[in-house]
C-alpha cells in the first residue's frame, strides 16, 4: 500500500471532475469490472427474455423497418420484476465496493476489485438497512403528499366521493381539476424528493469510509451536505444529465444504424445490449465524482487534509 498522499485541498467542480476522470482512466478496468459484475448478468438475462418473447410472437424475423413493441407475457413480466429486485439488492454492494475502490485510489493506496467487494460485504448489513430506509423514506414522502395534498383537494373539489374512490360526475371540469391537482402535487413532490436525495447523497460513503451504520450514515451525510445543499444538488443534476446525454446520443446512433439490420429482433436486442454496456461504462465515473465530492466537503468543513498530514508531520519531528 502506497504512502503517497494526494495534494488534498478544497476543490472546485472542475477539480473534482478532473480527479474523477483521472482515477477513472487510470483504473478503467477495475472500476468497470466492479460495476459490470452486478449489471452485466442482469442485462444478459433481460436480453435473453426479450429474445424469447420476440421468437414466440414471430416478430424476431420481422423487417427491421417495422415499428413494434411486443407486449411481455405475465411470466416474463414477473421474471423482469424479480431481476430488477435482485439488481437493486446487489447494486447496494456495487455502490459500497466502488466507494471503497475510489477512496483508496484517491488517497494514493492500492486496492483490487476483490478487496473492494470484500470491504462492501463486510458492511453489507449496514448498506442493506440504509438502502431500505431510503426506499421507505421516499415512498413515505410520496404517500404523505398524496394523502395530505392530493386526496383532500379532490374531496374539496367534489371530484371523488368520501365513501369511495369513484370520480365525481363533473365531466370535463372534473378532468381539468384532476390535471391541475396533479400539477400542484408534482412540484412539492419533486422538491421534497430532491431535498432528501441531496442530503442523503453520501450515505454509502459514510458507511464504507467512516464505518457508520443504520441511521447514523444518513445523519452523517445530512451533516456534510448542510450549508452546501445547492452545490450538492446541482452536482447531482450535472452527473445525471451528462451520462443521459451520452446514453441518449449513443442509443439514437444505434437506432439509426440498426435499420440496416435484416430484422426487427436483432435491432431491438442490439439496442438493449448497447444500452447496458453504456451504463456499465458511465456509472463508475458518476460514483467516482460523488466520492471525491464527499472528500471535498470533509476537507472544507472538517480539515480532513490537515488530519491526513498529521501522522507524517509527527513522524518527521520525532
Amino acid at each position: 500500500m502506497s504512502s503517497t498522499l494526494p495534494n488534498l485541498k478544497p476543490m472546485s467542480t472542475g477539480d473534482i471532475l478532473d480527479y474523477a476522470i483521472r482515477i477513472y482512466r487510470q483504473n478503467f478496468v477495475g472500476l468497470v469490472t466492479i460495476v459490470g459484475i452486478v449489471m452485466l448478468p442482469f442485462f444478459v438475462l433481460q436480453a435473453i427474455g426479450y429474445a424469447l418473447v420476440l421468437l414466440r410472437d414471430g416478430t424476431f424475423s420481422a423487417p427491421s423497418t417495422l415499428q413494434s413493441n411486443p407486449a411481455l407475457p405475465l411470466p416474463l413480466l414477473l421474471l423482469s420484476l424479480v431481476l430488477t429486485i435482485l439488481l437493486g439488492f446487489f447494486a447496494i454492494f456495487k455502490l459500497g465496493a466502488t466507494a471503497s475502490f475510489v477512496s483508496e485510489r484517491f488517497l494514493g493506496h492500492r486496492i483490487t476489485v476483490w478487496q473492494a467487494y470484500k470491504n462492501a460485504f463486510g458492511h453489507g448489513l449496514s448498506l442493506f438497512v440504509d438502502a431500505l430506509l431510503l426506499v421507505l423514506a421516499y415512498v413515505g414522502v410520496l404517500s404523505l403528499l398524496i394523502g395530505v395534498v392530493f386526496v383532500p383537494v379532490l374531496l374539496g373539489m367534489g371530484l371523488i366521493s368520501s365513501g369511495g374512490n369513484n370520480l365525481g360526475s363533473g365531466g370535463a371540469p372534473a378532468g381539468a381539476g384532476v390535471v391541475i391537482c396533479l400539477f400542484v402535487l408534482l412540484i412539492p413532490t419533486i422538491m421534497s424528493l430532491l431535498y432528501l436525495y441531496a442530503h442523503w447523497t453520501f450515505w454509502s460513503q459514510a458507511i464504507m469510509l467512516e464505518n457508520y451504520s443504520g441511521t447514523g450514515a444518513l445523519g452523517r451525510s445530512w451533516k456534510l451536505v448542510k450549508g452546501t445543499f445547492w452545490r450538492v444538488l446541482l452536482f447531482n443534476v450535472l452527473l445525471t444529465i451528462f451520462p443521459w446525454v451520452i446514453s441518449f446520443s449513443a442509443s439514437a446512433a444505434v437506432s439509426w444504424g440498426s435499420v440496416f439490420l435484416p430484422n426487427l429482433g436483432l435491432r431491438l436486442i442490439l439496442q438493449l445490449v448497447v444500452s447496458g454496456i453504456i451504463n456499465v461504462i458511465i456509472a463508475p465515473l458518476q460514483y467516482a465524482a460523488l466520492t471525491i465530492l464527499y472528500y471535498d466537503l470533509r476537507i472544507r468543513k472538517e480539515g480532513f487534509d490537515l488530519q491526513m498530514q498529521l501522522p507524517s508531520l509527527t513522524l518527521r519531528y520525532l
